[in-house]
């Protein structure tokens, strides 16, 4: 019984050390739209369930470059849900210098990332040819989802 107690031990152990070394091995990828609760929430979404079909060390966050609400509109809310994604937990937040410091990229759509969340240029895109979700949520899907592939297989590349 003790030794089988020592080999669960050791067990844990090493799963929480391969773990840790799997989250830190975790690159970030910041989308970056005005409000932070539809494009850059889309294109989060979309890419951190091809990253994660792919298998790949990314993981994608949403942020806004001047956040106006607390919740994500609801129709958006629905059009994910319909692609398997839940956000209606979702809360906006304002790109800050910390989420663009060691982000493998950062991704603008639409918008200027602000004075104090300043990046290297070499990490940084811009994707200002999605259309409005307001305007045609497929049209805006369909755009995301073209640009998250190329970026994963570009990212992957690298």
């Amino acid at each position: 019984m003790r030794i089988f107690a020592l080999v669960l031990a050791t067990l844990a152990a090493l799963c929480s050390v391969a773990s840790a070394a799997e989250h830190a091995a975790t690159k970030q990828v910041v989308f970056v739209c005005e409000h932070g609760n539809v494009k850059s929430l889309m294109a989060a979404s979309y890419f951190n369930q091809l990253a994660a079909q792919r298998g790949l060390p990314f993981h994608a966050v949403s942020r806004g470059s001047a956040p106006d609400s607390t919740t994500v509109p609801k129709p958006i809310v629905a059009g994910l849900h319909a692609d398997g994604v839940d956000v209606s937990d979702f809360h906006p937040s304002k790109v800050a210098a910390a989420d663009v410091v060691d982000a493998a990229r950062v991704v603008t759509i639409g918008t200027e990332l602000p004075a104090n969340a300043a990046a290297e240029e070499t990490h940084v895109e811009r994707w200002d040819d999605v259309p409005p979700a307001s305007t045609s949520y497929d049209a805006a899907r369909s755009s995301l989802k073209a640009h998250v592939a190329e970026l994963l297989d570009r990212l992957t590349a690298e």
